[in-house]
Formats: structure tokens, C-alpha cells, sequence
């Protein structure tokens, strides 16, 4: 009990303050790592593994977002979990670094059902190359440096309530909220950009369809001041625990009803690996200028199900 109330005690850092951007890396397969948007998958998972994820944004577009993971998520003793991930994102001269650290706790509140709650840890940096800008005044010395904001901190927290077969999680993976500045080697400039807060909100369930074949509807929420209000929808359908697939549909609430459109599939080799794929068209004005993303990831699982863990949602944790 004592456990059950601590975890219950860090949801109020998942209400405080509004967002301005969205900033936070995005993936449209989330349902296969999700410890990207909550602290609290943190060895939520029956087994421990490593992955890697890359996402390729409105290909097509000189500049456009490029997205790279690299990450580790370990089932530890004592019903705690650690997750640790490097995330690299490019957006035109824009460049960010982050490292974090997720830990985890998880703890029963029935014979089916167990509530989790992480906290995360976060260190990063974001750098403008602006000398690949296209100045109109090439000997402007304001445009010859390598700027960057130095290492910043930050600090995140999540929820997550699951059974065997069905999950909620609700998380802020960055609480505080900063304005960046940057300096060069002449002195300080002053940048306008700004890491906020973000409030992401999912769940899914796991329908047994016949022997061999099972699907897993989930939806993920997305939610920032001055920007766009989100809503993802994935329908994962999966045959002989091999070979995984479904279609995709990103809301864009506020201005358009369907964003994009997709699909994902996904295969099991072996016991250890899968690999992952995701193609997105985009079904708002972008499509005049590029009708594709991409998006590939690589996980490699170890390790055997503990006695006091709940078999996951398949390909979920």
C-alpha cells in the first residue's frame, strides 16, 4: 500500500502548466516502444530489451524532421524497471540532442490489474548550423557560427494502469518549461525557441479474433498549447505471433479531421528480434510536395517472464 502511494502521488506533477510547441520525438509505432512517451514502461514489459527506431518525415523536403533512437529497456528486481534512451532530431539547421533516464515502479492493485509509475531524467542540447542557412549577405558574421544552447535540464513523469490484456498510461515526458538561449564564440544571442510541457494520454486492448490471430486497437493523445491537437489511431492485427500489421490515421483535431494515413507491419524472427515498418501519406496540404514518410525500427528482446508480472499486450510493452 505504501508502494501504491507513492506512485499515486506523482500524478500531480502530470497536471501542472500549459504547452506551447510540440517538440517531443514522434513515432506512429509507439505501440511497440512505448517507454518514448512514458517513463512508467520502464521494465513494464516481460522482458528486457534494446532497439532502434528512425523516423524520415515528409521525404522529399529539403530540411524536413529526421528523428533517430537508440534506447534500452531492463526488467530489474523488486518490481522496478530502467529505461535509457538517446534521441537525435533534425529540423533544417536545427539540431537536438537528449539523453534520458527513466526508472520505474510497478505495483499490484488486484489479481489482474497493476499500476506503474516512472520518473524521468533528462539532459539536452540543441545547436543551430547556421552557416548552412542561405543568407542574402554572405559576410554577415552573425550567420558563420555554430551556435548551441549548452546542456539543459529537464525532468518528466508518467502513469500506467494495465492487465493482461489492456492498458492506460498518461504522461508529461519534460514538466519544466524553458526558453532557450544560445552563444557563440563572439557572445549571446538571444534564441527564440522554447522547450515546453506536453500531455500525452493512450490506451489499447488485446481481441483474441481466432486461433492464431489476434488485434490490438489503440489510440494516443497529444495534446500542446500553439500546436495542433493530435489524435493517433492504430489497428494492430497479428497472425501466429509472427507477423504483424494494421492501418493507421492521425487526427490533426484542430484543423483537419484526418492528417494522415497509413499503414505499419511488423516481423518476429525468431525469438529475440523484430523488425518494424511504417509508411505514412500525408492527407493535408503537404501532399502537393511530398506523399511520404517512413519509418523503420529494430528491437532485440532477452530474458524470460517474471512470476509477478502480467503476461503484456502483445507487442505493447
Amino acid at each position: 500500500m505504501k508502494r501504491i502511494k507513492i506512485i499515486v502521488a506523482l500524478a500531480y506533477i502530470l497536471i501542472a502548466g500549459q504547452a506551447h510547441a510540440q517538440q517531443e520525438p514522434m513515432y506512429g509505432q509507439y505501440v511497440f516502444n512505448s517507454s518514448v512517451l512514458n517513463p512508467a514502461q520502464a521494465g513494464a514489459g516481460e522482458m528486457s530489451q534494446w532497439g532502434l527506431l528512425s523516423r524520415f518525415q515528409f521525404v522529399g523536403i529539403k530540411g524536413a524532421p529526421q528523428t533517430n533512437t537508440a534506447y534500452v529497456n531492463l526488467v530489474m528486481p523488486w518490481n522496478l524497471g530502467l529505461a535509457v534512451g538517446l534521441y537525435h532530431d533534425r529540423l533544417g539547421v536545427e539540431e537536438n540532442m537528449q539523453l534520458q533516464t527513466d526508472v520505474a515502479s510497478h505495483a499490484r492493485l488486484s489479481e489482474n490489474w497493476r499500476l506503474s509509475a516512472g520518473i524521468r531524467l533528462l539532459l539536452s542540447n540543441n545547436k543551430l548550423n547556421l552557416p548552412d542557412l542561405q543568407n542574402l549577405e554572405p559576410g554577415d558574421v552573425k550567420f558563420q557560427d555554430y551556435v548551441t544552447s549548452g546542456i539543459m535540464f529537464n525532468a518528466g513523469a508518467g502513469l500506467l494502469v494495465s492487465s493482461r490484456r489492456t492498458f492506460f498510461g498518461v504522461s508529461m515526458p519534460r514538466v519544466f518549461q524553458k526558453e532557450i538561449s544560445v552563444y557563440d564564440n563572439r557572445g549571446y544571442y538571444e534564441f527564440f525557441n522554447q522547450k515546453v510541457r506536453h500531455l500525452f494520454a493512450y490506451a489499447g486492448t488485446n481481441v483474441t479474433l481466432a486461433n492464431e490471430l489476434t488485434f490490438m486497437p489503440s489510440a494516443l493523445f497529444k495534446y500542446a498549447d500553439d500546436a495542433p491537437v493530435q489524435l493517433d489511431v492504430n489497428v494492430v492485427f497479428d497472425y501466429h505471433d509472427v507477423i504483424s500489421f494494421g492501418p493507421l490515421v492521425r487526427s490533426n483535431i484542430t484543423e483537419y479531421w484526418i492528417d494522415a494515413v497509413g499503414f505499419l507491419v511488423g516481423l518476429r524472427l525468431g525469438n529475440n528480434w523484430y523488425f518494424g515498418y511504417k509508411y505514412e501519406h500525408p492527407s493535408n496540404d503537404l501532399n502537393l510536395v511530398t506523399r511520404q514518410t517512413h519509418e523503420l525500427s529494430l528491437r532485440y528482446l532477452w530474458g524470460s517472464p517474471k512470476e509477478f508480472r502480467f503476461r503484456s499486450p502483445r507487442y505493447f510493452l
